[in-house]
């Protein structure tokens, strides 16, 4: 909002400077951004928030100076008398839904010789941001600065019917706007009409076949008041937004229709030779009454935080133009202003009384701790796994919890319907998100915009699906993504791609980090969004609790990513439920562990955890680990074969491990290995 100080002068005297008016507004909740010297007088940049419509005006501004200094408010001349004897031109109202439209004034005026404004009236709107353009229109708009109240001027004899009509919009009724645009309207749309069709979207926007010309000499003036969600979803819907549905979304004053018609009746007899022709006729079927909220001393006290003295607080309101009436000892019922949108409960008064008391004359003081904390249930676990995903080099993403309905499509978990958001922000944010993929992968892109090329994130977030029954459900999921490398290439590690098994052994680190024994890694092709060479699942205890592996062609093509991401989603709930096994302790082995490596050929398609399993279940007690340490393929190896080298590691508590016993214990295992699966001992 642009507020002149030459034109806030006429409403309270100003004696600060443009720099004091500044930093006082500031300290009073209205802050103001910039000062700007403008058509000769310095323009202060307020930021209104949406909540104080009555600052949305020079009054609004000078009614807050005029309390915090103390000083007397003037306001602007008006037409005192709004009737004339005899009613030379008569008009009709009719509200046909005093829900939407409580209150509607309008009067006519004749004799208007429409020209250009003065100069002084044209800088002043120049100066607040607006064009000047014929005295009729700009005194309206000059009104609206002033007092805050959206008016119309209609011209007359352009009306149909000589009457006005407030009702709702037909579903596809059309009509043009002032700004040359046809718009196409439906039932929740307030219209004014005159009998015939629409001339104006209520509070919005008037048409162009009525608006003010040069031939105009009749005018029907409009000074009403609308509901503000009405407004609001007429302005969204059309995508139209001005000076007056931006006041009255946020509510305008319903006592101020008539005073703001008699200030343009005053301004249009000055400025265009206009009289009033058709009396003033004020249709109020729903009658509003003020606010009054009960208000205690000790309330304000606590909470504020400072003790609140009678007097101050009976001043600071009654110079706000709150009525107070005592109720008791240190209390009172407190009747607030109609242009006041914002006060509902006692706490929007303390806040008033917060205002002028000063924040900066609040002491900082701690709130009293009378309970021990506590680390949350899931604090530990929360916690582990950050440190060991940090100490791996990942970094933490937050993501919002909405999804495009496309994400939910191209990263489908296979079962879960989707939950909608009733009233979405933005198109791409209509369902609550099922994975953290898409996220994940966005996070990603962003990166590569910004030439990271190794990117390592994960987020411990919540994904939402609808249960067996169609009840929304929470579940709290770990996302991993990691892409590039998985430290920086140097001349030690000149190819540092992140590959499948970076990824792998990064939530082997994870489970083993918490704890949990029990668990398989399978190959799966359930999954569309990941390639199925190297897609796997998770499964603890014989339950699949996640999913792993590199993003499809596809959605890379998509995500226009330049190099593969892998990705891991796994269930948090089922991590928490395996986690922190008890820990086993063993003394130090006092008898050296034997090593000898194997060099089996076996199928290519053979998985290597088969051999392990075929290994284990010999169940040599000293066999204490198997690794495998080597992959060849190559020209003495068999087409479809693959070499495996494995170091198997032996130990015996008791006593020493003689060189005969574990080569017995090697023969053993080439020997089912040889039974089961085929494999032979590697000779070149």
């Amino acid at each position: 909002m642009k507020i002149s100080t030459e034109w806030l002068a006429e409403y309270v005297e100003i004696r600060e400077s443009p720099q004091k008016l500044k930093d006082d507004l500031s300290m009073i909740g209205l802050l103001v951004e910039a000062i700007e010297e403008a058509e000769g007088t310095s323009i202060l940049e307020v930021e209104v928030t949406s909540n104080r419509p009555d600052c949305l005006s020079h009054i609004g501004i000078a009614r807050e100076l005029a309390a915090l200094y103390d000083r007397p408010l003037r306001f602007p001349e008006t037409q005192e008398t709004l009737r004339i004897e005899s009613d030379r031109i008569p008009f009709e109202i009719e509200i046909r839904d005093p829900e939407l439209c409580p209150r509607y004034t309008a009067l006519v005026l004749d004799g208007i010789r429409v020209g250009e404004s003065p100069d002084w009236m044209q800088r002043r709107l120049v100066a607040a941001g607006m064009r000047p353009l014929n005295n009729i229109v700009d005194i309206t708009n000059y009104v609206l600065l002033e007092m805050g109240h959206p008016l119309h001027a209609f011209d007359y004899d352009i009306l149909r019917q000589a009457r006005i009509v407030v009702a709702k919009a037909r579903n596809g009724e059309k009509m043009y706007t002032l700004d040359g645009v046809e718009r196409e309207l439906d039932a929740d749309m307030l219209l004014i009409n005159d009998g015939e069709g629409p001339v104006a979207i209520a509070g919005v926007m008037g048409g162009m076949e009525s608006e003010i010309s040069l031939s105009t000499t009749r005018v029907l003036l409009e000074s009403a008041y609308f509901r503000p969600d009405s407004i609001r979803r007429t302005s969204k819907k059309l995508g139209l937004s001005t000076e007056s549905s931006y006041r009255f979304e946020r509510g305008a004053d319903w006592n101020n229709t008539v005073p703001a018609a008699g200030r343009v009746c005053r301004l249009v007899e000055q400025l265009a030779g206009g009289r009033i022709a058709g009396n003033i006729q004020d249709v109020y079927p729903k009658k509003k009454e003020p606010v009054c909220i009960e208000l205690k001393r000790e309330n304000a006290s606590s909470l504020i935080g400072v003790t609140m003295e009678r007097e101050f607080i009976e001043s600071t309101l009654s110079r706000l133009n709150f009525k107070l009436e005592e109720n008791g000892t240190d209390s009172w019922s407190v009747t607030c202003p109609t242009y006041r949108a914002d006060m509902e409960l006692e706490a929007d008064l303390i806040e008033e009384l917060a205002r002028f008391y000063g924040y900066q004359n609040i002491p900082t003081t701690l709130p009293p701790c009378r309970n021990v904390g506590r680390y949350s249930p899931v604090y530990k676990l929360e916690n582990t796994i950050r440190e060991i995903l940090i100490g791996l080099g990942f970094n933490e993403a937050i993501n919002l919890s909405f999804a495009d309905e496309s994400d939910s499509e191209e990263f489908s978990t296979g079962s879960d319907e989707r939950v909608g958001v009733r009233n979405p922000l933005t198109e791409d944010m209509k369902y609550m998100r099922t994975v953290l993929a898409p996220g994940l992968v966005r996070s990603v892109k962003r990166n590569f915009n910004m030439d990271r090329r190794l990117v390592r994130l994960f987020e411990i977030g919540k994904v939402y699906r609808r249960g067996p029954d169609g009840t929304p459900k929470e579940r709290n999921m770990l996302g991993i993504i990691g892409t590039g490398g998985f430290t920086e290439q140097n001349w030690k590690q000149p190819d540092a791609s992140f590959d499948f098994f970076h990824m792998k052994g990064t939530l082997l680190t994870i489970l083993r980090g918490l704890r949990i024994h029990s668990y398989e890694i399978e190959p799966t092709d359930a999954f569309r969004w990941l390639n199925p060479t190297d897609a796997a699942v998770l499964e603890i205890d014989r339950k699949q609790v996640g999913v792993m592996g590199s993003l499809s062609a596809s959605l890379e093509e998509k995500y226009k990513l330049r190099q593969p991401a892998f990705l891991a989603e796994i269930e948090f709930e089922s991590l928490a439920e395996n986690a922190f096994a008890p820990m086993n302790f063993e003394p130090l082995p006092r008898y050296p562990s034997s090593e000898r490596d194997i060099s089996i050929v076996v199928s290519r398609d053979l998985a290597y955890r088969k051999i392990q399993t075929c290994v284990a279940d010999i169940k040599i007690a000293e066999l204490v680990k198997i690794a495998l340490v080597d992959v060849y393929e190559g020209d003495k190896i068999p087409s479809g074969k693959v070499s495996l080298t494995l170091r198997l590691t032996f130990q015996d508590r008791g006593k020493t491990l003689t060189v005969d016993r574990v080569q017995d214990f090697v023969d053993t295992v080439l020997s089912s290995l040889y039974k089961t699966y085929g494999a032979e001992l590697r000779s070149k």
